[in-house]
C-alpha cells in the first residue's frame, strides 16, 4: 500500500496479525528516508518497563536486519536512537514520565502501541504535542487489540460501528480502500491569529488485521490462538476475528452482569416517582454520580415473577477536570432533572468526614450547596464490606452478583449512555481477598453503585444468607 500521509493512523485486530511490526517499520522509515524532517519521533506505551519488551526489542530487530545498525547512536538508559546521517531520533518512554513527555520540543509524530491502556484525555494531550511547521506530516499513529465497543477508541476508529444515523456530521467521505482497510475525513473549523474562521480537513486511515494477515507465523503460534479461541468466544472475537470483544484481565468482580440482558435504550424517567444519587468522591480520573429510580412493581411479570422490584439506572455523572469537585456533582444533577418530586442521597460515607480540625465543610455539604435543593440523606456512618453488607449478610460482590443474577425478584435496567458504569461493571476485578482490585480499573462508579444498592431501605435488606 503506498505511504500514507494523513493525520491519524489506527492498527487494530487480532494477536499476531503483524501490526506492531508494521508500526515498527513505519517509524524505522521515516528516521532513514526523511532527510530534510528533522524527525524527533516519540514511541509510547502506558508504562515505561514496558518498553524493553516490546517497542525497543522490536525496533532494533527491524534496523539490525537492514543492516544499519552501526549507523545509529544508541542511549540504552534515555532510550533514544539517533541515525547518524540524517540526526532524526526516535525516542521512546512510558506515559507515567508524563512530565518529560511535556517537556519535549519539536515532536514530529507519535506512535503508541496499545492504546486502549490509554484514557482519552491521556489521547487528546499527545495530540497537542504535536504542534508547529514540519516538512514532512505530523503523524499519530496508533496499534491496539480491540478489547471492547464501548472503549473510547472505538468512535476515532470505526465512527460507521453504530449506522451512519449515528456518525458525526462532521465526518465525510468514509470509503473502504479493501475489505480490511478504511478512510475517512473530518471537517475541522477554527478561529486563527487573526479573528478569521478556518476549516482544516484531517484524514485518518485504519488498519483492521488478524493473524492471516501475517504468513510469518508458525503453526504452533496459531494453532495455541485458536486453542485459547475455542474455549472464550470473547477471545475468539477480539484475538482470532480481530472485532470488537469484551476481554478482561483477571476475575471479574459482577461475573453476573450482561449486556445484552440488562443494558437498555429506552431507560426514562418515571414523573411520579422520586430521585435517588449516590455519589463517589473520588476526583481522578472524574467524581462519579449514578442516578436511579426504583420501583415496587405488583400484578406485572417479569422472569417468572407477578411482584418484584425495578431499578432503573438512568444516567450517570463522570465529572472531569475542571468541574471534578461535590459542588459540581450536585450542579449537574439539579441542571439534568426536575428536582420537584424529591432526591434521596446516598454515597460514600467518608464524603461526611472533616479533613482536619479546621475543616468547616465536608464534601456532602459542597454537593448539597450545589444541589440548590434539600435532599433526604441515606448516607451510612461507614461503607458496606466486601465480607458482608450487614451481620449475617452477602458482602458486596456476592450481593451484586445476586441481584443481577435474576434468582431473587430484582429487574435491573441500565441506560444505555451509562457507558462508564457498564465498563466498572465488565471489566472491574477481583483482588486476592475478594476485594476489588482498583490497580486494575478504578470502579468509582461500580462504588456509587454499591452505596445504593447496599442501602438497608433500598435493596440492601435482600442481602441475607441464603
Amino acid at each position: 500500500m503506498p505511504d500514507y500521509k494523513g493525520r491519524y493512523l489506527f492498527y487494530f485486530g487480532g494477536g499476531g496479525s503483524g501490526k506492531s511490526v508494521d508500526m515498527y517499520y513505519r517509524i524505522v522509515k521515516r528516521i532513514l528516508t526523511e532527510h530534510d524532517g528533522n524527525h524527533k519521533i516519540l514511541v509510547l506505551r502506558k508504562v515505561a518497563t514496558s518498553i524493553s519488551k516490546s517497542i525497543w526489542d522490536g525496533i532494533i530487530k527491524i534496523i539490525k536486519g537492514f543492516g544499519l545498525w552501526s549507523m545509529f547512536k544508541v542511549n540504552k538508559v534515555e532510550r533514544t536512537l539517533e541515525y547518524k546521517v540524517n540526526g532524526n531520533v526516535i525516542f521512546m518512554m512510558g506515559l507515567d514520565n508524563e512530565e518529560k513527555i511535556k517537556s519535549l520540543e519539536g515532536v514530529t509524530s507519535i506512535y503508541v502501541e496499545e492504546v486502549t491502556e490509554f484514557s482519552e484525555s491521556e489521547w487528546l494531550q499527545l495530540i497537542i504535542r504535536l504542534r508547529g511547521h514540519s516538512v514532512y506530516p505530523k503523524q499519530l499513529v496508533a496499534a491496539f487489540n480491540p478489547i471492547d465497543a464501548e472503549h473510547w477508541v472505538a468512535k476515532y476508529v470505526e465512527p460507521q460501528l453504530k449506522g451512519e444515523a449515528h456518525m458525526p456530521s462532521n465526518i465525510f467521505d468514509l470509503k473502504y480502500l479493501d475489505k480490511n482497510v478504511w478512510e475517512f475525513k473530518q471537517e475541522v473549523k477554527y478561529i486563527d491569529f487573526y479573528d478569521i474562521e478556518q476549516t482544516e480537513i484531517i484524514t485518518t486511515r485504519v488498519i483492521n488485521t488478524t493473524y492471516k494477515h501475517n504468513r510469518f507465523l508458525d503453526g504452533g503460534y496459531i494453532a495455541s490462538l485458536n486453542l485459547m479461541s475455542s474455549l472464550s468466544s470473547s477471545h475468539y472475537d477480539v484475538y482470532t476475528l480481530g472485532r470488537w470483544g469484551q476481554i478482561i484481565d483477571g476475575n471479574a468482580f459482577i461475573h453476573k452482569y450482561s449486556e445484552a440482558k440488562h443494558v437498555k435504550s429506552n431507560v426514562k424517567v418515571n414523573d411520579k416517582l422520586p430521585l435517588h444519587y449516590s455519589v463517589d468522591f473520588n476526583v481522578e480520573p472524574y467524581m462519579s454520580g449514578l442516578v436511579f429510580q426504583l420501583e415496587y412493581i405488583e400484578n406485572g411479570f417479569w422472569n417468572g415473577y407477578e411482584n418484584y422490584y425495578q431499578l432503573s439506572v438512568i444516567d450517570e455523572m463522570a465529572m472531569t477536570h475542571p468541574r471534578n469537585d461535590s459542588r459540581s456533582l450536585g450542579e449537574e444533577l439539579g441542571n439534568r432533572f426536575d428536582l420537584s418530586n424529591g432526591v434521596f442521597l446516598y454515597g460514600d460515607a467518608s464524603g461526611n468526614h472533616r479533613n482536619g480540625t479546621r475543616d468547616v465543610k465536608t464534601l456532602f455539604m459542597d454537593l448539597k450547596e450545589g444541589l440548590d435543593a434539600i435532599p433526604i440523606e441515606r448516607i451510612p456512618k461507614s461503607n458496606p464490606k466486601y465480607a458482608n453488607i450487614a451481620k449475617g449478610s452477602l458482602g458486596r460482590a456476592n450481593f451484586i452478583n445476586l441481584l443481577f443474577s435474576g434468582l431473587i425478584p430484582v429487574r435491573i435496567k441500565i441506560h444505555e449512555d451509562c457507558k462508564e458504569l457498564r465498563k466498572d461493571l465488565k471489566y472491574c476485578v477481583q483482588g486476592s481477598n475478594g476485594e476489588m482490585n482498583k490497580k486494575k480499573r478504578d470502579g468509582h462508579h461500580l462504588d456509587a453503585f454499591t452505596y445504593f444498592v447496599c442501602h438497608p431501605t433500598t435493596l440492601g435488606f435482600l442481602a441475607k444468607k441464603r
